[in-house]
């Protein structure tokens, strides 16, 4: 397809759940790239608001991406982008620092954008979480999903987005 994640990618890469890629899973790290993506290869996306430091994402990657059909459904049905709220070491050009709302506080880092568009865009600030959007960023399906590491529930989540999107999008 010739889409690749470019933005943050030599940065995270070594961050990446060892599910992921021994599945060869593609994972974007930038919200807009990943919607670019979407728009081209006309699949959701998953937002996957994630830490560096966040124990509870390693639990659900190792006991729920593990398992050969949710892994199964990610790379084919989804765009994957992992956005990690605590990768504070990238710090913003100046031109793209601004003010946030949602945290009371300037957004300087890559981290801090992220956090950010969790909080103003979902109301939700804890990871791992999971939220569905399609190429406009418009959610799919009420809500996330926090950390849960029950496969077959999460199975049944990400079945009703497809099913959501393709209604959305037929």
């Amino acid at each position: 397809d010739g889409i690749h994640p470019i933005k943050y990618v030599d940065e995270l890469k070594i961050y990446e759940p060892p599910i992921a890629k021994s599945a060869g899973l593609v994972t974007f790290y930038d919200y807009d790239e990943a919607l670019a993506a979407a728009k081209k290869l006309k699949k959701p996306v998953m937002l996957d608001f994630t830490g560096i430091n966040c124990v509870n994402c390693r639990k659900m990657e190792a006991q729920v991406w593990s398992s050969p059909e949710v892994m199964q459904r990610l790379k084919n049905n989804f765009i994957i982008a992992s956005l990690y709220c605590d990768f504070d070491k990238h710090v913003l050009p100046k031109s793209e620092q601004y003010f946030s709302k949602a945290l009371e506080s300037q957004v300087v880092t890559v981290g801090d954008k992220n956090e950010d568009l969790q909080a103003s865009k979902f109301n939700s600030n804890s990871q791992p979480y999971y939220f569905y959007v399609d190429e406009n960023g418009n959610p799919l399906i009420d809500g996330g999903y926090s950390y849960d590491p029950d496969v077959q529930k999460f199975i049944k989540h990400l079945d009703q987005v497809t099913e959501n999107y393709k209604k959305t999008h037929p």
